[in-house]
């Protein structure tokens, strides 16, 4: 199993302590699971206590011994009520009661809100420190793009795969099978992290034909019909026919860290109109690796690629073709789908080195299918690196 290098989680919790500091917030108290897993080093029904300055306190209710073996922070303690907490908290802050204490408001239900804010800590005030936290996470170490690198490298395998594993004939379903045996076999842990709520995502949209241009609720520019109304988006029972663009959209996490790509395919000739829209989002793709780089500011990213989809004739159709359309055409990756940065309208954020995003321009044509190209690409000193090493070329079968 891989585990989290001990330096990794240290250099994390001084960076949130220098936050706290800054900012005048005498302790931070972690709880959802993407964020326990960024500064301990695993995923425990628990609490970390972070102070301004001192020793954090992990406190877990569950499992106590799996937060020994996988984390390297110490204290470890047990928690059984929320009066643990409280003495915990009040400790690891030294002399005099904390007076402001920071919560993921953005992922904590309100519920939860309500018991910490009335009766865990009456006295105190609690204030949002999730944009921080984001911020935080939004540049990788090198460790982490080491892991980045090893979903991508699935990721490879999922596309070369596809080639010997469509035929006429098969259901999307079945194909979407295939693949992620492919991807969970090379150690794909199939669990995908998303904040945004009410955001659900599958292994990947795996779409054929006119069901490639069917929308979902999902805030992402393809859907999918799926196979159930419960769960209205990915793989239908489609079957897969000749001529038919097939969009291989997959989400692969390794060791806790995803990598999102696109890939398309065709049995035989492709329809010559979504033939001509893959060369322009490949193209767009090209022409990004010169526009990208430490310093571009995202929402300017985001005018720039619009104004060449509506040049090349692609804006009718250019992420969706209904209203509301889709106002982003990239993301951050990492431990969660919906990280920072987002390439996307109005967006004032400056890429920065060590910053990770998928970038997925799309032409979704009703009726007939979809045109799409991801790669994850990782901003360097210079400009981007595509962590995704399949090829690009639309894949004829």
């Amino acid at each position: 199993m891989q585990t989290v290098p001990a330096r990794e989680i240290a250099s994390r919790i001084v960076a949130l302590q220098a936050f706290l500091t800054e900012n005048e917030i005498d302790a931070a108290i972690i709880r959802q699971n993407a964020d326990l897993f960024y500064f301990t080093g695993t995923v425990q029904d628990s609490h970390l206590v972070v102070p301004a300055s001192g020793t954090p306190v992990f406190l877990v209710r569950r499992s106590l011994a799996r937060a020994r073996e996988l984390s390297p922070l110490r204290p470890v303690i047990p928690m059984q009520t929320l009066s643990d907490l409280r003495e915990a908290t009040f400790e690891a802050c030294g002399t005099g009661e904390p007076k402001i204490i920071g919560f993921e408001l953005d992922v904590l239900p309100a519920n939860a809100f309500f018991t910490y804010d009335e009766k865990v800590f009456p006295k105190q005030r609690i204030v949002d420190i999730s944009r921080a936290i984001r911020r935080l996470r939004m540049t990788k170490s090198d460790w982490e793009v080491g892991m980045l690198r090893q979903a991508a490298e699935i990721s490879k395998l999922v596309a070369e795969s596809v080639p010997r594993l469509l035929v006429p004939g098969k259901t999307e379903i079945e194909l979407a099978a295939d693949l992620e045996a492919v991807s969970r076999k090379a150690g794909d842990s199939g669990m995908i992290r998303i904040r945004a709520f009410n955001m659900e995502m599958v292994f990947g949209h795996i779409l054929s034909g006119p069901n490639a241009a069917v929308p979902s609720y999902t805030d992402a520019p393809t859907g999918g019909p799926g196979i159930s109304s419960a769960f209205g988006q990915g793989a239908g029972d489609r079957k897969i026919g000749m001529g038919e663009m097939v969009s291989v959209d997959t989400m692969i996490v390794r060791s806790g860290y995803a990598n999102d790509q696109t890939r398309n395919f065709c049995i035989g000739p492709p329809p010559p109109m979504l033939a001509k829209a893959y060369e322009f989002v490949k193209s767009a793709h090209d022409r990004l690796r010169d526009l990208a780089r430490p310093g571009s500011v995202t929402g300017q990213i985001y005018d720039t690629v619009w104004k060449w989809a509506e040049e090349a004739g692609w804006g009718q159709w250019f992420m969706g073709h209904s209203d509301p359309r889709i106002t982003f055409i990239g993301h951050g990756l990492g431990i969660e789908v919906d990280e920072f940065p987002f390439i996307a309208e109005n967006q004032k954020l400056a890429l920065e080195q060590g910053m990770v995003f998928a970038f997925e321009p799309k032409i979704i044509i009703p009726d007939e299918g979809i045109a799409g190209l991801e790669n994850t690409y990782l901003v360097t000193r210079d400009g981007i690196e595509s962590l995704n090493t399949a090829t690009e070329d639309l894949v004829i079968i």
